[in-house]
């Protein structure tokens, strides 16, 4: 299955789109559709090209595919991990933390990585808004448990003893 995204200047294409089954996306103005086959995506691809207008393919999951929902809670820890991540590249930079080492399941060895990790933390923390695949709830229940570990830490570190440093595992 192909999943058309249309873009840009379409305006005066909308009744088109519309016709052709497209369905409008506010959040990121654009207009999508689903199709079956390589060459339904690309008849629709030939009719809708116009100036202005950006087409891009992508292959669509599979809509019985069963979705999850993602607890409040894990979307604060997720929002909470991109801020730690840029603690953690201002402690690369400064040369308190040795790399490589391991965050959220993935081998830092420089910026770089931490950049990549922080990117997937904001594509998880997207997707978290609405259902998530099998796969993006796994990847969002690791990232939240290093999360809610690290929070521990630090709390125990701090001198807070162990049983309220212990509501942090609440989350979980």
């Amino acid at each position: 299955m192909i999943k058309l995204t249309i873009t840009g200047n379409t305006f005066g294409i909308k009744e088109q789109l519309k016709a052709d089954g497209f369905r409008w996306n506010p959040s990121n103005k654009s207009w999508g559709k689903v199709f079956d086959t390589q060459d339904a995506a690309d008849d629709a691809t030939k009719r809708h090209t116009h100036a202005g207008v950006t087409i891009t393919a992508a292959e669509a999951s599979d809509p019985n595919e069963r979705k999850y929902l993602i607890k409040e809670s894990w979307l604060f820890n997720l929002e909470s991990m991109h801020d730690k991540a840029w603690c953690l590249i201002y402690d690369i930079r400064e040369n308190k933390i040795v790399c490589p080492f391991t965050v959220a399941g993935k081998t830092i060895n420089g910026e770089g990585d931490m950049f990549d990790l922080m990117d997937e933390i904001d594509d998880l923390t997207g997707a978290a808004r609405h259902r998530v695949t099998g796969k993006e709830y796994g990847r969002i229940r690791e990232v939240v448990a290093w999360r809610v570990n690290a929070r521990y830490a630090a709390c125990m570190a701090s001198g807070m003893d162990e049983a309220d440093a212990g509501k942090c595992f609440e989350d979980m």
